[in-house]
């Protein structure tokens, strides 16, 4: 793998870029099998905008990011029921719609709810 250093105008400072290896062996007839792109500092704040930087779309860089368990200490996490394995497991918050499943990688849409007293407690849940 090798990491850059560039200026995202987007955040408005420099960010890493991490180049992942490509597969060693030709990919399946429809994939490239190219390098992919993962911003090590990716923010939730991204998925709401294309990627300045690499033209994708901002959530598909935080999922690449959440794959790659790079920076993980970047997500916050709370436990939900994961609609692609059928298991309450924790799911990585990757913006205000969707959540990854950290044991099958799935990505789930998820919503969440504050009470209305200013509590900081938040709740979770799959939406449909």
């Amino acid at each position: 793998m090798r990491t850059e250093e560039v200026y995202c105008s987007g955040c408005g400072h420099k960010v890493r870029l991490v180049f992942t290896d490509p597969p060693p062996h030709g990919g399946h007839a429809n994939l490239t099998g190219d390098p992919e792109i993962v911003c090590v500092d990716y923010e939730e704040g991204c998925a709401a905008i294309k990627c300045l930087v690499t033209g994708k779309a901002g959530i598909i860089m935080g999922v690449r990011l959440a794959k790659s368990h790079l920076n993980d200490g970047r997500f916050r996490v709370v436990q939900a029921l994961c609609d692609c394995c059928g298991q309450v497991a924790d799911q990585e918050i990757l913006d205000d719609t969707y959540a990854m499943c950290i044991l099958c990688e799935g990505t789930n849409r998820w919503a969440n709810l504050k009470s209305g007293e200013g509590s900081e407690s938040d709740v979770s849940l799959s939406v449909d």
